[in-house]
């Protein structure tokens, strides 16, 4: 459950000190696949998305948008190459911390449990998408999609979303007329 959100912007304030600013255009890549993650976002604007290459071919599984925490948990954490890219799709403005930062922030209980809540919500996202990548058919993924993550058929654009669908542009776009 979180806390209550003036004593978080509260708490988040009290690091303010050790966030950076970035700003990014369109398509601009935060972090290369075979890299290792040294940052971790937040994200006040815009939209991100994570992806990877498999056959030649750019697979879309997540997306963000403002107030969510961006990053290669695994990478950054363990200092490995990260198994994805990290990038812009809409210009973006973020807040982020170095891993040497992140270990300060660590120390507040609040916060940290206030970005581990954020990232938890991500991950759980992301494993009903992929149950349903199990479970449903390709039409049935995209009534979820607009069901339950309308700002996606909103702002990222159709190839991303028929990548994360597991499905052709051609096949999106016959499901999208079928409605």
């Amino acid at each position: 459950m979180s806390a209550n959100p003036d004593i978080v912007r509260a708490t988040w304030k009290k690091y303010h000190h050790l966030w950076k600013r970035e700003e990014a255009n369109a398509r601009h890549v935060l972090l290369n696949e075979g890299d290792i993650s040294r940052k971790i976002y937040v994200l006040d604007k815009g939209c991100i998305r994570n992806w990877f290459y498999h056959d030649g071919k750019e697979i879309s599984f997540q997306f963000f948008f403002e107030g969510d925490v961006v990053y290669s948990p695994e990478s950054f954490r363990k200092n490995t190459p990260s198994q994805f890219s990290i990038e812009a799709i809409e210009p973006v403005s973020l807040r982020w911390l170095s891993q040497k930062d992140m270990d300060l922030v660590r120390e507040d209980p609040l916060l940290y449990n206030e970005m581990i809540e954020r990232s938890a919500d991500k991950q759980a996202e992301f494993m009903r998408h992929f149950f349903s990548y199990l479970k449903n058919t390709p039409q049935e993924r995209y009534k979820l999609l607009l069901q339950q993550q309308p700002e996606i058929i909103k702002r990222v654009p159709l190839q991303h979303i028929a990548s994360y669908l597991g499905i052709t542009p051609v096949s999106l776009s016959r499901i999208r007329n079928r409605r």
